[in-house]
């Protein structure tokens, strides 16, 4: 798993070490977001606080990151529109 350029600046707008927070990515949880598709996503906790990394189901690279609240999450998955992906 590596962070596209994209993901980078990202980190970079957030003001977090993207090496760090692409550790903390791997020990996340992997799920689809059936909003628009099937987006694969991994959603993890970094300084305090949850997180959602967008993921190429290709080359597993990150494509973008974004912090998160655990309502948003709770709400995501109740509603059908994160699922946990089959191993």
């Amino acid at each position: 798993m590596e962070l596209t350029l994209h993901a980078i600046e990202k980190c970079l707008v957030y003001g977090v070490d993207a090496e760090l927070l692409l550790r903390a990515c791997k020990s996340g949880e992997r799920l689809m977001d059936l909003h628009k598709g099937a987006t694969l996503i991994q959603v993890f906790t970094f300084q305090s606080r949850p997180w959602v990394a967008v993921v190429n189901p290709v080359s597993n690279a990150v494509i973008t990151v974004y912090p998160t609240d655990q309502r948003t999450i709770q709400s995501r998955r109740s509603s059908g529109r994160w699922r946990t992906t089959r191993p």
